[in-house]
């Protein structure tokens, strides 16, 4: 595991900007071919929009947890702030039960128990949210794609990812929609991605940035992959603080 810091830098909205930005790549069963590419580009364009930038790489089970408490844990240092709380994974992810995982490295597959233990199941994330209301959270999913460990264990699982519904100030934002798989691609970054660093330093609200990324991520699939959003938040919400509210970003397709 490897961790990068920036330094924290106050946004022209003032809101302070915190990222974690997580890259699982290397597993050895299969491993994928753009997750860290993808976390790499994502917590570049983050640190340019203002973010202060945690990036955990190839992360196991346990350094996963470790690594989301510790973020929330260095959130909770800034109470009185006006804070915004973006959560990146690129990696592989399974849904069980109507439940989703986030899958480490290194997972041990000689027993059920041992399986789920390694999980990360991402109500656990949720509930590090619900700690703290003030807080305003956009967790990005880029990992919608099939179980590629069913020959490995006998927990079988779900097509994709489940629909959640997001805590109160949380926007969720999957790669496809429910049930759905997404595209590797061919290029750097994977089609999700990559249509998301198009618009992640525009200064528009998040709602319309994912709208945008739909619409580009649709297009070239040719609507075989059509990303999913869901969101409570309670405030307007921008990756990149407007300049200026009054002129926005003109963005050309």
């Amino acid at each position: 595991m490897y961790v990068f810091l920036c330094t924290s830098v106050l946004a022209t909205d003032g809101t302070k900007r915190f990222a974690l930005v997580i890259g699982n790549q290397s597993y050895q069963a299969a491993p994928l071919k753009h997750a860290l590419n993808d976390a790499r580009s994502i917590a570049v364009a983050l640190r340019d929009a203002g973010f202060e930038v945690t990036t955990l790489i190839d992360a196991n089970g346990e350094k996963l947890k470790q690594g989301v408490t510790a973020f929330y844990d260095g959130l909770r240092a800034h109470p009185l702030a006006k804070r915004l709380a973006v959560i990146y994974y690129a990696g592989h992810a399974i849904q069980i039960n109507h439940v989703n995982y986030l899958i480490p490295l290194d997972i041990n597959f000689e027993s059920q128990d041992d399986f789920f233990t390694q999980l990360y199941n991402l109500t656990d994330l949720f509930t590090h949210m619900q700690q703290d209301p003030a807080l305003q959270n956009v967790v990005i999913l880029d990992a919608c794609r099939n179980n590629p460990f069913e020959q490995n264990t006998q927990i079988l699982s779900s097509r994709g990812l489940a629909p959640v519904d997001a805590p109160p100030g949380t926007l969720i934002a999957f790669a496809t929609e429910p049930g759905g798989i997404a595209s590797d691609g061919r290029s750097k970054n994977g089609v999700y991605t990559k249509h998301l660093l198009r618009y992640i330093g525009n200064s528009l609200p998040v709602e319309e940035v994912f709208k945008k990324v739909r619409s580009g991520v649709a297009r070239e699939t040719q609507n075989r992959q059509v990303p999913w959003e869901h969101s409570s938040l309670l405030s307007e919400v921008y990756f990149s603080a407007p300049k200026n509210k009054d002129m926005p970003d003109i963005v050309v397709f």
